[in-house]
């Protein structure tokens, strides 16, 4: 089971689903894993970082760079729901499924059964 935290704007009805954990996806991508989560800002943010410590870093550069990267696949779920957040999205908690899907059907039935 994974844990996903739901984010969901004003006149959403269906939320948006963060899963909880490490990213293999921006472990190995970098920054350019933020794109395939929309996360605009992140990716520039974490794109000019690499490139600020790959150009100024010397020969510890590119293992800096590489410290950015477990640091993004570690905090990863921060970053997308921190970015969520700045487009007005509410954090609507935190929910148990196989996969988002399965999390979002939770998240229904939980609402569907409180109204």
């Amino acid at each position: 089971m994974n844990y996903y935290q739901a984010y969901r704007a004003q006149n959403d009805t269906v939320p948006s689903m963060v899963r909880q954990g490490f990213y293999w996806r921006l472990m190995i991508l970098g920054p350019v894993g933020l794109l395939f989560s929309g996360c605009w800002i992140s990716f520039s943010l974490t794109a000019c970082l690499n490139v600020l410590l790959v150009h100024f870093g010397g020969p510890y550069g590119w293992p800096a760079a590489l410290g950015v990267n477990l640091a993004l696949a570690l905090f990863g779920a921060e970053l997308i729901g921190w970015e969520k957040r700045l487009k007005g999205s509410a954090s609507a908690g935190l929910w148990l499924g196989r996969s988002e899907a399965d999390a979002q059907m939770r998240f229904a039935d939980k609402m569907q059964a409180s109204s």
